[in-house]
Formats: structure tokens, sequence, C-alpha cells
């Protein structure tokens, strides 16, 4: 298999090559309310100081330089400038197609502030704008709904070519959990996976998606398929709405914890294995992000630390990630279970009697969570071990900190996991309030149908452990949330709640590789797995292109 494998990467690079540089990247502009208060404004204003502002007006659009809020005034000030040309993207876009390229992901830094002001004045002039004369406000953000879910490695030398070489062997040896789709207005698009890493029934797990693409209306349409080899099970599929103000963010925690986003701080830093500086990666959401790919440091366990400046006492804060898991995780996942031959099925059957707690431990002593601390006075402390997600999208998680005293002092977080495991595209210190309980709704899907049309709704209603069995490729869940209450004038965000496994089919043959498989019972043998396959994978890709 391996051989057969390795043999026909040369001819997929370039084909590879091709396809993430023409990959799909799209942005969209989130208005904030038109009508809020000065107050309001100059606050949504303060919380993005680090973005690019650029004014519209009815005399032109300038580049802000220097901007300041002066809130005893209750006004902005600043030198007008030409708008570079990194920043016309937006401006440009006169078919509204919000697309980009991953190599110019300079819109996703901008605001833009619309002035009904009648003279503004000219490029190099100071401006005063009074808040109540911006009309509105627009943060240009990435749109995860419509982006395809290719990834730069551009850190630490992985380049392009490797991206393409890791990107063919993908394909070649992908695992995968239930796709998660949503009907968009026209098609179902993919928002991600469900339940990754829960392959035997005793990991089996409860799982929040987000579902930003989601066309919501008088009722929400939701795809769950099985797309590659395996076998899925899920137990149930509810529907978290929440309705909120237009422009108002909702994320959700690895245990379905809903929070309103009131501010997002940005790193002051970000350092991988105490020198790399990591902090361009994560600062927005570009597809260019941190990997945790260090081939110089002596360990393959990678460790980003970030921080932040402190908001003061007495705030509700959260660590809100913008992440995925890598490519490279199933092609390793592939590699290592293939060492089992023909005694694959007969391990898989053993591994399903041992408890959850001895395979979560096995996991973690492989560093494959994301371990994520956070130093308090007393020292670090462990916050959260994030379970696998899945490589296919990024899934934006909001990580509590509201248990864990800060002080004043800056704020550290550390980021954990093994070598190429992971990858983080943004990480910000979220100040978070909570989301009223008269303002969710948790449904159930009114109908469930398959894709020949027969009716599956009885086993995915409840979590009873009666399961909604996917057995084949092709095998597809359709199903229709009523929302109750449907209002046009306000937001919603929604997210899929799941519970469920699946398992691999995998079919192996010849005999097992005893002292390969043997060196696995140690702690951190995964990670030094993933860093030596990785040196032997390039190189062997390299002196068969030569």
């Amino acid at each position: 298999m391996k051989e057969k494998l390795l043999n026909r990467i040369p001819g997929l690079i370039l084909i590879f090559g091709f396809l993430m540089s023409v990959g799909c990247n799209y942005y969209k502009p989130i208005p904030k309310s038109a009508s809020a208060t000065p107050e309001t404004k100059a606050s949504q204003i303060d919380s993005l100081n680090q973005k690019t502002f650029i004014v519209h007006s009815s005399q032109g659009i300038f580049l802000m330089r220097n901007m300041q809020i002066n809130k005893e005034r209750q006004e902005l000030e600043a030198t007008l400038d030409v708008v570079p040309p990194q920043h016309q993207t937006y401006i440009n876009d006169i078919d509204g197609k919000f697309r980009y390229k991953s190599s110019a992901p300079a819109v996703l830094h901008e605001v833009h502030i619309y002035t009904d002001m009648d003279e503004i004045g000219e490029v190099g002039t100071n401006v005063v704008i009074p808040l109540s004369d911006i009309s509105k406000i627009e943060l240009i953000e990435r749109d995860k709904g419509r982006s395809d879910g290719n990834t730069v490695l551009a850190v630490i030398g992985i380049t392009i070519g490797t991206l393409a070489l890791i990107s063919a062997i993908y394909v070649l040896t992908k695992s995968s959990c239930p796709f998660v789709s949503v009907y968009d207005g026209q098609n179902y698009a993919l928002q991600g996976e469900t339940f990754g890493g829960a392959i035997y029934p005793s990991l089996a797990r409860e799982d929040f998606v987000p579902l930003p693409a989601a066309a919501i209306g008088n009722e929400v349409k939701v795809q769950i398929s099985n797309e590659l080899k395996e076998r899925q099970y899920t137990d149930m599929a509810d529907l978290i709405l929440v309705e909120h103000q237009p422009g108002d963010q909702i994320t959700v925690s690895p245990n379905g914890q809903l929070h309103l986003v009131k501010q997002n701080i940005a790193p002051t830093s970000a350092v991988l294995n105490d020198r790399t500086d990591m902090l361009d990666q994560v600062r927005v959401t570009d597809n260019i992000p941190c990997s945790f790919n260090d081939l110089s440091h002596p360990s393959s366990v990678n460790e980003l630390v970030l921080k932040f400046d402190n908001p003061g006492e007495g705030k509700k804060l959260s660590l809100q990630v913008d992440m995925r898991n890598s490519m490279w995780l199933d092609f390793l996942m592939a590699d290592f279970t293939s060492r089992f031959g023909s005694k694959y099925v007969s391990w898989t059957e053993e591994q399903k009697k041992r408890p959850a707690q001895e395979l979560i431990a096995w996991q973690e002593k492989q560093n494959m969570p994301l371990t994520i601390a956070v130093k308090t006075k007393d020292g670090w402390k462990l916050v959260e071990k994030v379970k696998t997600i899945g490589p296919l999208m990024n899934r934006e998680v909001a990580i509590s900190l509201e248990d864990f005293d800060l002080g004043n002092a800056p704020i550290e977080i550390s980021l954990t996991t093994g070598f190429m495991f992971w990858e983080i595209d943004r990480v910000s210190l979220t100040e978070v309030g909570a989301v009223a309980d008269n303002s969710i709704q948790i449904l159930k899907p009114s109908q469930a149908i398959d894709e020949k049309d027969r009716d599956i709704l009885t086993p995915i209603l409840e979590k009873d452990g009666i399961y909604l069995e996917q057995h084949q490729i092709g095998n597809r869940a359709y199903l229709t949330y009523d929302v109750r209450e449907y209002s046009k004038e306000k937001a919603y965000s929604a997210f899929l709640y799941t519970k469920g496994y699946y398992e691999p089919i995998r079919e192996y043959e010849g005999p097992a590789d005893r002292k390969f498989l043997t060196k696995f019972l140690e702690p951190g043998a995964f990670p030094d797995f993933s860093r030596n396959k990785y040196q032997e994978v390039t190189q062997s890709a390299y002196l068969n292109a030569k």
C-alpha cells in the first residue's frame, strides 16, 4: 500500500499544486448596527483599532491613518491618505463576488466606515468625523461557509510543493467522520465534520458544529452524509438557533456553552517554541495558520505561547480559536493502522472492549488533543484538552477562562500539541456576555429522509442509544427544522448539536509490524513518528522528482 502510494505522489504534486494555487477564498462584510448610539460606535471602533480603517464619503474613499477616538467630544480623528492597492479588493468588487486570493489576504484586516458628511477633505488633510455622522460600519471577515478547505502551510520552511505533496497523500488515505452541510439558499454547503475521533462505540460523544452558511427562515435544512469508506452512527441531531441583533457574534464552547462576543482582543505576541514569531499567522483568519511544524525544535511536541493585554478585572473572558486538524494527521493515522496488516480487524475489536478512559488517556499521552493552559499567579493551569474536529474546515471554538484568576498582568496562553497535528488560523482573547435563555431555540428535526426518500426520523430524534446508521458511501440524511417565531428583523446563529461515533473500514493485508507498533506504548511516540515520517516522505518526493 505504502509503495503504491509513494509511486503515485510525484505526478499528483503538480496537480495539487495547481489546485492549491487557485483555491476559492471568500470574505464578507459584517455590518454593525447603523442605529447604534455614538457610545456604542466608539466602543465598536475602539475594539477594532488594530485593523485598517477605510472611510467612504461623497468626496471619495480614503485610508485613515493615525486614527483616534475622542470620547469626550464623540468624534473620530484621522489623517486621510490614498487607499493602497492591497486594500482595494472590496472597494473594486462591483460585482459583489467577495472573493480574494490566499496570497493577498489584506482585505481581511479592514473596517469600512461610511459617513454622510458633505465635506470630508482630501489626501493629507486631518479629518474630524462626529460619531453621529457615521451611517454604517462594516467589518470584513473571511466567509467560512463559502471558502474551501485549502490550507497554506507557509511557516518554518513548509513550501507550496510540500503542501501539494501532503494534499496528494491526503486524498489517497483520508479517513473521516460524518460530513455536515447546510442548505445556503442554493446548494448544500459543507460546514465541517462532527464527533471527530470517536471511532469506537465507547468514544461516542456530543459535538457542536457552527453553521455559518445556513439559510435561516421559517425552516433550516441540514445534511449529514457518509462520503468515505466507513460506518457512521448518529444518535441525535438537534439544531440550536440563537436570535440576536444584526452584527452580533455568537460562539460555542466544546461543551455547548454559548457566548455573546462583546470585544475581541488580538494577541500582542505569539511565539512558537520560545523563538519563532507566529503573530502574523494567528492574528486573522486567512488560511495561513500556525501549524506546529518546527523541524529544528529538539522536541516533536510544539508549544505556541500567546500574550494579550489584560482588559481588567470583572470581565468574563474566553479564548476564541479558529482552527482545524491537519490533513497530515489523517495520513499518519492511515499509515499507523496499515502496520496491523491482516490483524487490523481483530485489533479494532479488542479496542472496542477497552474503557473509553483508557483510549482517551492514550490519545493524550500522544499529544493528539490541543492542550490549552493559562498562566495564573499560581503558575500554569490546564484549561481544556480539545478533541479532534477534523481537517476539512476551520471551526471557531470558544474556550472559557472565567474560572481562573488572571489578575491585572498581561495574560499568557499556551497551546501545545504534537508535530503538525493542528492548525491555528486565528486566536483572540474575547470579552463575552451571557446569551439570554429566551433567545435560544433547541429544535428537533420535523422531517428526516435519506437519499432514497425513506423516512429516517425516529432514530435521530432522541439521545437514546438508537442510532441512525449510514454504512455506505453516498448515504445521506436530509434534516428539516421548523423555526418557531422567525423574524426578518432579527439575525440568527445556528449550531448542529449531535452525538455519535463512526468506524473506519480498512482492508489491510500481510503480517503485523509488531516491532513498529510496540513503540506506541510509550508516551510521545506518535509526535516522534509524525516528525520522522514527514522528513522521510518529503525526502522521498525530492529524490523521485530529481
